[in-house]
């Protein structure tokens, strides 16, 4: 991984009258008055697509010896998997080598380019005293926050230690499942962060309730996770036989089996769980990301490319191992959905694009214990 500071600034999202675009709902309404999908149709631009992103060397480095690599991890349809992970109870079926850290990172830069250069939507004021980043991944996140608040203590936590062993003197790593009692002081952190852990967690209402009791007393939470399960299009491009349905419905069948329902998931799923949890002034920001750069506008165009390139490895990365090892589907057949996604994707004639929610919520300040 590069160095946080090496890479380029996002200009900081700036106050403005003029209208949102359709890319944002903020924030959203209750579901039965306004579902995500009213929201503004995305545009399609018959110009031209284009990709820019090239197949760079990873930003990601080992943080382990070769011979510690061979026996933490397993190798199964090409791919290296983090051994504990996958063998528990199948807890996280995502890759764990550098392909995969290359996709996390530019997750991370596409979560950049959505929020405008911002690495959250909660209204946080200064430095928060401790924060807590639930599924660091590489850990950029936790990077980038410590780096642009000295005098916040970021802990990233992962199920996997797929983080640098070099941080900032205010960031430290933790390798520790989120769904299992958490051991941190309650009532402690400023700020907690959760980023696309949903196909790992079986227990949402534990997840959150555990979120609350851990938060200080007015400290806010974000959750930030992605559709799954569906495909979304404003101009019916999308046949009822497209390849993307075969991939929604084969990974949601997957994750069914370890008790992991992603069709439930929308942007009300987890304002609700928030909620339900304790923590009042919820809000719900729903945001489109247009698979390839078929739409109208630099920003959906340029956002569409960034997640065409993701979903090269993405498809993959999360249907591949869930297909083989829990539907016993032939590896063949699990791989050809997976590049047949993003064949679709890069031939641009079905024009689809899947939803992005950032969930915010407020700790109560008389809640502590």
């Amino acid at each position: 991984m590069a160095d946080p500071k090496s890479r380029p600034a996002f200009p900081k999202a700036q106050p403005t009258t003029e209208p949102k675009s359709p890319l944002e709902a903020s924030p959203e309404p209750p579901l039965e008055t306004s579902p995500e999908t009213s929201l503004e149709p995305l545009e399609v631009d018959d110009t031209a697509c284009f990709f820019d992103y090239d197949n760079g060397s990873s930003q990601a480095s080992s943080t382990q010896s070769l011979s510690s690599s061979i026996k933490d991890h397993v190798y199964e349809n090409g791919r290296k998997y983090h051994r504990k992970s996958t063998d528990e109870d199948n807890k996280y079926l995502l890759p764990s080598d550098e392909t995969e850290f290359d996709r996390l990172d530019m997750t991370h830069h596409m979560s950049l380019v959505i929020l405008d250069g911002e690495l959250h939507k909660a209204p946080i004021k200064g430095d928060p005293h401790n924060v807590l980043d639930c599924g660091t991944g590489t850990g950029i996140w936790a990077l980038d926050f410590g780096s642009i608040h000295p005098g916040s203590h970021v802990i990233g936590v992962d199920l996997a230690p797929n983080q640098p062993s070099w941080t900032y003197p205010n960031v430290v790593f933790q390798t520790d499942d989120l769904e299992k009692a958490w051991t941190y002081k309650k009532n402690h952190f400023d700020f907690i962060h959760s980023r696309m852990v949903a196909s790992a967690i079986k227990d949402w209402s534990k997840y959150t309730k555990q979120m609350f009791d851990h938060a200080a007393p007015g400290a806010y939470v974000e959750i930030s996770e992605h559709s799954m399960a569906h495909i979304y299009c404003d101009d019916g491009s999308v046949p009822e036989d497209s390849v993307f349905y075969a991939y929604g419905n084969n990974l949601s069948d997957a994750l069914l089996t370890l008790g992991v329902d992603v069709r439930q998931f929308s942007g009300s799923f987890f304002k609700r769980h928030l909620e339900e949890a304790g923590f009042v002034d919820v809000q719900v920001f729903t945001y489109k990301v247009p698979w390839g750069s078929w739409p109208k506008g630099k920003k959906f165009k340029y956002l569409g490319a960034v997640c065409a390139e993701i979903l090269k490895t993405g498809f993959e990365a999360y249907g591949l191992m869930a297909m083989t090892r829990l539907l016993n589907m032939p590896a063949e057949e699990a791989r050809e959905i997976c590049t047949g996604c993003y064949n679709t994707i890069i031939e641009g004639k079905q024009r689809g694009y899947g939803f992005q929610w950032h969930v915010i919520g407020r700790k109560p300040e008389a809640a502590a214990e």
